[in-house]
């Protein structure tokens, strides 16, 4: 897979377990790095010039909304450039926030699978898509 942290952002932590979980039994060499909360998304990368694979949020999280959280990234010039993919992956949906979410240049929104096969599923796809993705600045 392409290289990157993968950062996830949100869930308790039986959800960070599943999704760290699930993508290690696909085969995900990619380290996951977990955050409780958005205010510590932006705190890491504005310590960091790594460019993560991708970042993989809840729309509800502590502190700030993921749609907040969003909005920060874009609002900042700086990590609005790194174009890192941002994918929600959230438990309830309603679809004024799918809609919210892809005005904000969200890159993906999934409603969380009920099973841990269906999960499995779900972030195989979402890592085969950008592991083929050509995005900003890599070579084509």
């Amino acid at each position: 897979m392409t290289n990157g942290n993968i950062l996830y952002v949100g869930g308790d932590e039986d959800d960070r377990f599943l999704v760290t979980d699930a993508l290690t039994e696909l085969g995900c060499t990619n380290e996951v790095i977990n955050f409780e909360n958005g205010l510590a998304l932006i705190d890491y990368l504005r310590k960091t010039t790594e460019k993560p694979f991708f970042i993989l949020c809840d729309l509800h999280l502590p502190q700030m909304s993921g749609l907040e959280l969003k909005e920060l990234i874009n609002s900042d010039d700086g990590l609005k450039r790194r174009t890192i993919p941002f994918i929600f992956l959230s438990d309830s949906v309603h679809p004024k926030d799918v809609d919210a979410a892809y005005m904000s240049l969200v890159q993906g929104f999934y409603v969380k699978a009920k099973t841990y096969e269906g999960l499995k599923k779900q972030l195989a796809a979402i890592c085969e898509y950008w592991d083929l993705a050509t995005l900003p600045g890599e070579p084509s």
